[in-house]
């Protein structure tokens, strides 16, 4: 069982672990640590990379209670190394989730619907919702996120206990096995979910919704947060 840091602190970026297997993959090699701040691709969001005892870190993933580091080159088993996560991408990771989540707050405040579908791309994020939202609603919307956002209110995190939970209102409220973890936006929004978040709205900067189609019976949303909106 893999030691989740990054649950701990989401701005850490380094970190010492040891190697406890490494096994040769096609063209790359896994890695199973003891501890790690590496956060798998879930949920809609990409792994994080980096370097991990001198080799690349390519991709992220869960394999039952383990996380698996897939690597450009091999580490020995038993080894103790440093590793760290490009902090970069995580940030721009999290500035994009946390501006998603706020949308999709309010959004869902708004027209009673469900987040039903949540991609995380190179180029844009995508949110697929199951109602109809007519594009001249759009600005009002991108408005009330970006309120929320200049706030800086802080983002809580919590697990609650299974009978709060199901006294909770909560976006992506469906059976989850284990403990669930709760993100909240004071105002806004109350999801669960798993990724990592800012602190603080503030951070997230600016949120600009990029373009709205039909699909399957609903629309897609697509959106950028922080520094690629800025961009």
């Amino acid at each position: 069982m893999t030691e989740k840091l990054y649950y701990r602190d989401a701005y850490a970026t380094k970190f010492t672990a040891r190697v406890l297997d490494c096994t040769e993959e096609k063209k790359h090699w896994t890695v199973i640590l003891n501890r790690t701040l590496f956060y798998p691709e879930g949920g809609g969001q990409p792994a994080d990379i980096g370097v991990l005892g001198g080799v690349r870190v390519l991709d992220v993933h869960e394999r039952g209670e383990d996380i698996v580091h897939t690597t450009d080159k091999p580490l020995p088993a038993g080894a103790e190394g440093e590793g760290e996560i490009d902090w970069e991408h995580r940030f721009d990771l999290m500035q994009n989730h946390s501006g998603e989540h706020i949308l999709s707050g309010v959004i869902c405040g708004r027209y009673g619907c469900d987040n039903v579908g949540f991609h995380m791309g190179k180029e844009s994020i995508t949110i697929d919702l199951n109602t109809k939202i007519p594009a001249e609603d759009l600005p009002y919307l991108e408005e009330k996120a970006n309120e929320a956002i200049w706030k800086n209110v802080p983002v809580g995190i919590r697990y609650p206990s299974k009978e709060e939970l199901a006294k909770l209102e909560y976006r992506s409220k469906k059976e989850l096995e284990g403990q669930v973890r709760i993100v909240t936006i004071p105002g806004v929004d109350v999801c669960a979910c798993c990724a990592p978040h800012v602190k603080k709205t503030g951070e997230i900067g600016m949120l600009n919704v990029q373009s709205l189609s039909n699909y399957k019976g609903g629309v897609r949303i697509s959106i950028l947060s922080g520094f690629r909106a800025l961009e």
